[in-house]
């Protein structure tokens, strides 16, 4: 083991202070000093140079030090009477540095350094007739102490790399465990707004990661459940197993970390960590196998459960997430609790509210501005105990259970409206409601039709003086017809699943079927073909519903295998949509919307003017928003960026005439944007 840079100076020092110590000792006794001053230079030299660290090669071990040490001492014996030489002891002294040096041969070679210089300088100073039997015995003598201090020296070493061993292993696990800790608590947060699945999944990963073993479970007592499971095992023990079950149950029972070395389907080793209030009943755990578990692995695995124990709980009223802006539930928790209290035939009331000239106070105060006024109504909304939702950019919607009474829901209506009026200060903020009415008895169960008519309900509001309208699901039929008002139910349905699946998805599909709409119109399209290009645009990714969660929603890039997956969503699409005949004039927009100008897309290698118009316009206007849009995986671009980027591929991806009207667009709105500010 070479010394520390520590120690290499300060052995250094003592040498030069042994070697002054002895020139001042020996010329008190004796004249003759000519080799004493030679000893002493090369003693100072060398301890200077060690003092210094140069160079290298003096340096690199105790070996070293011993053979240099022992020559100066041999030399300095032969100057002051060789075997007699009152100096003797100072070999004891070189001999201790054997003491740090690991192997075993070079302990032998600083032995025979130590023991063969004393013989040297005896020899050195009075022939080969000095080695008699007090020579010998004292070389004898200094060889049995050398071999005892590096026996002593290879035991404290072994003990030295256990306790260097130790130290790095516990440094390791302590790094592993602040790294667990971090991610978790970085994490933490986020799971607020993802839904219910998308927790489970993380949680489920999290624990696999931090516990390490196999196999990681998170379950609740309602049967919400994910497992990961890493290995070859021809049956995973999941949710169903009795098992599992049993370790859920006695962790939540007992509301502490229960332990079992029971094997199940091949694993063995398993922790369980309740999750929920810390003072209450527990309603699931964490639950983690396949090796022997300790205190830090639990350590973290409890800070996990702390952390999930909050978006679980919220999984009764914000299914799908909460919006990360108000932090109330989003649309897909809307849909989904929606379609859960349908499904049980109960009566009901939905309201949507709509903020009247939202966009021009965006424009006037900047999104900033708008960002804190949308924030200040999700908390009043919170605070006012409504079960509010947040539906669309300036869209909230507010769910009454227990009945569906036109006067109790314009009773909330009005509190609702006043709070908006309340928010404004010097901006007179207002706000229109529809609400739709739902009997019970279980006739209307599809939360598209009912939002529908809600959605019908807010346009007519917002042209009366009081602001609120509300219409029972189904009483429009008559007057509308059946057709559209199931076509609008449906297509919105579709929209819910997606974003249940993809909660950012939503304000993309609605972009980018409003920016082909306006591309649409300058074409210009007929009446038909700008209603077939609304929906195309809506429903273009619609066949993602199909696609794996695990490839959907994957950060790094995806394999040949996983591409080819991908790249089946639009005929996904186009099976999904096409049992609804009024939706086929939108088929062609959503099936060849991935074609390329060059004709090297998918699905059909479509060419040029043979890819359906409508596909052209809504590949532009898909490529834009995704450009300008900020992804969880990804980074906006400006405008300007998208714009150029588009441009630079007309020719190439897109239809060169719709890339033309695209820059008309962009560029007809900023001036209204401009004209507006003035």
């Amino acid at each position: 083991m070479a010394p520390t840079a520590a120690a290499t100076p300060r052995v250094g020092l003592i040498r030069v202070a042994l070697a002054v110590a002895v020139l001042v000792g020996w010329s008190w006794t004796s004249s003759e000093l000519g080799g004493v001053y030679l000893v002493a230079g090369l003693a100072v030299a060398f301890g200077a140079l060690s003092v210094v660290g140069r160079p290298q090669i003096l340096l690199r071990g105790r070996f070293v030090h011993v053979v240099v040490d022992s020559t100066l001492v041999g030399l300095l014996v032969a100057y002051t009477g060789g075997g007699e030489s009152p100096f003797f002891s100072l070999f004891f002294l070189a001999a201790l540095g054997i003491y740090s040096i690991e192997a075993r041969a070079r302990v032998v070679a600083a032995t025979i350094a130590v023991a063969g210089g004393y013989l040297a300088a005896a020899v050195f100073t009075a022939g080969p007739g000095a080695l008699g039997p007090g020579v010998i015995s004292k070389a004898g003598f200094l060889a049995l102490f050398c071999a005892v201090v590096g026996f002593l020296g290879y035991g404290m070493q072994g003990t030295r790399r256990l306790t260097l061993k130790l130290s790095s292993e516990l440094a390791n696990e302590i790094d592993r465990v602040e790294k667990n800790e971090g991610v978790i608590s970085k994490f933490g947060p986020v799971l607020k707004v993802l839904s219910l699945e998308e927790t489970l999944r993380w949680a489920a990963e999290a624990a696999h990661t931090v516990g390490g073993g196999s196999y990681a479970h998170v379950a609740t007592l309602n049967g919400s459940h994910d497992t990961v499971l890493q290995g070859d095992c021809d049956v995973c023990p999941s949710w169903w197993h009795p098992s599992i079950q049993r370790l859920l149950l006695w962790s939540c029972r007992e509301g502490e970390t229960v332990r079992s070395e029971e094997e199940i389907l091949g694993i063995k080793g398993f922790v369980a960590v309740p999750v929920g209030p810390e003072q209450s009943e527990k309603w699931g755990a964490v639950i983690v196998g396949g090796k022997e578990f300790g205190a830090e692995e639990e350590h973290a695995l409890k800070m996990l459960a702390d952390s999930i124990a909050p978006a679980l709980e919220n999984a009764e009223v914000a299914p799908g997430g909460l919006d990360q802006l108000t932090g109330l539930p989003n649309r897909a928790s809307l849909y989904r609790v929606l379609w859960r209290e349908l499904s049980y035939g109960r009566a009901l009331t939905v309201l949507l509210m709509d903020l009247d000239r939202f966009g021009e106070y965006n424009r006037v105060y900047g999104l900033a501005a708008g960002d804190a006024l949308l924030r200040r109504l999700g908390g009043k909304l919170r605070k006012a105990r409504q079960r509010a939702f947040r539906y669309g950019n300036d869209e909230f919607a507010v769910l009454l259970l227990g009945g569906s009474g036109e006067a109790r829901a314009r009773r909330v209506a009005g509190g609702v409206r006043q709070l908006v009026a309340e928010l404004g200060g010097s901006w007179p903020t207002s706000s229109a409601m529809g609400f739709a009415l739902v009997e019970g008895g279980g006739a209307h169960r599809d939360p598209g039709a009912v939002l529908s008519t809600a959605l019908s309900a807010l346009e007519e509001a917002k042209g009366r003086t009081d602001g609120v309208i509300g219409l029972t699901v189904g009483e429009r039929s008559a007057e509308d017809g059946p057709i559209q008002g199931s076509i609008e139910g449906f297509v919105e349905s579709l929209v819910g699943a997606l974003e249940a699946k993809d909660p950012d998805i939503e304000w993309h599909l609605r972009a980018v079927s409003h920016l082909a709409l306006l591309i649409g119109r300058r074409i210009p399209l007929s009446q038909e073909q700008i209603h077939a290009l609304s929906f195309g645009g809506l429903l273009h990714d619609v066949g993602k519903i199909g696609i794996p969660d695990t490839i959907l929603h994957k950060p790094g890039r995806l394999t040949a295998d996983e591409y080819q997956i991908i790249k089946r969503h639009p005929l996904l699409g186009v099976e999904i949509v096409s049992s609804v005949r009024e939706l086929a004039p939108a088929l062609p927009a959503i099936n060849h919307h991935h074609e390329r100008f060059d004709g090297r897309g998918y699905p059909d290698g479509l060419r040029g003017e043979d890819i359906p118009l409508l596909a052209r316009v809504v590949a532009v206007a898909d490529a834009f928003d995704s450009m300008i849009r900020h992804r969880p995986y990804g980074y906006s671009i400006s405008q300007e960026a998208a714009l150029k980027e588009i441009e630079d591929n007309s020719g190439i991806l897109f239809d060169p005439q719709i890339v033309r009207v695209l820059r008309e667009v962009l560029e007809d709105t900023d001036d209204r944007q401009a004209d507006s500010t003035s």
